[in-house]
């Protein structure tokens, strides 16, 4: 029998061409063509994509809001603007939180101060509706209630006579060059260092306005879990059911020499 012979040297050639080979991979890259699409400033969406069945499903709740909105609480003999030192706009909240306020803490609150910048908006002569509060009071900032030294009310004060903002149940004098405070008087007596004083206020003013620094340790710090806007409208709720119009008026609370 005869026997095929085979150069080994070439057999390993063959062997290592062939491994080499097989251990190669060919990528062929592929071109895809883009397209630029323009984009509107204005994206119009179709009116037929807003169910009708959507739209009949949300209208009682639509309705039922609106009606909510526009119910009338009470009446107003004249345009309340806010303003500073001393507006009817101002006047009428703050009073009608130490009202309202005193109810919920149990007892009677000496002081009472809105942040000018927090009342948004006016009411005009006429009717006042559900709506007008929530404009006029949009946050949901809560009332809270501090107890300050004597030492604190005075501090308080010479802050206040800077800013000028809403307040009730003080009478404030102040110099209008200096903002120095001229006469202050707290239901009728000044400031006495040895006694405590109640003050209410929005949360938002006790601890992140420009009084905070005044308030940081109060004697006591409680709150009412009742906010600005509800204590509004229970205020003009009631009084619009006790056939009451309003009318605050300008009373010298706060004046400027």
């Amino acid at each position: 029998m005869q026997k095929l012979s085979f150069p080994f040297s070439k057999l390993l050639v063959i062997l290592m061409w062939c491994a080499n080979t097989a251990c190669q991979r060919y990528f062929v890259p592929e071109t895809k063509k883009g397209q630029s699409v323009a984009v509107s400033d204005t994206v119009r969406v179709p009116d037929n994509l807003v169910s009708e069945r959507v739209a009949a499903y949300i209208k009682p709740y639509h309705d039922s809001l609106d009606a909510g909105m526009n119910t009338v609480l009470i009446r107003s003999a004249k345009r309340l603007a806010k303003g500073q030192p001393e507006s009817g706009m101002g006047n009428l909240l703050c009073d009608l939180f130490r009202e309202m306020g005193a109810q919920k803490y149990g007892k009677p609150i000496e002081v009472a101060l809105a942040n000018s910048g927090g009342i948004r908006t006016e009411w005009q002569a006429g009717d006042i509706t559900t709506g007008n509060v929530y404009e006029v009071m949009p946050f949901d900032n809560a009332l809270v209630v501090l107890t300050l030294s004597g030492v604190q009310m005075k501090a308080f004060v010479e802050e206040f006579a800077k800013r000028k903002d809403p307040q009730s149940g003080m009478k404030v004098v102040i110099e209008n060059t200096t903002n120095q405070v001229l006469e202050i008087a707290i239901g009728g007596q000044p400031i006495d260092p040895q006694k405590t004083y109640t003050l209410i206020t929005s949360d938002y003013v006790a601890n992140s306005s420009d009084y905070a620094a005044v308030f940081k340790k109060p004697v006591s710090y409680e709150v009412l879990n009742y906010l600005m806007r509800d204590a509004i409208l229970d205020y003009l709720r009631l009084k619009g059911q006790q056939k009451i119009i309003l009318d605050p008026q300008k009373d010298g609370r706060t004046s400027v020499r």
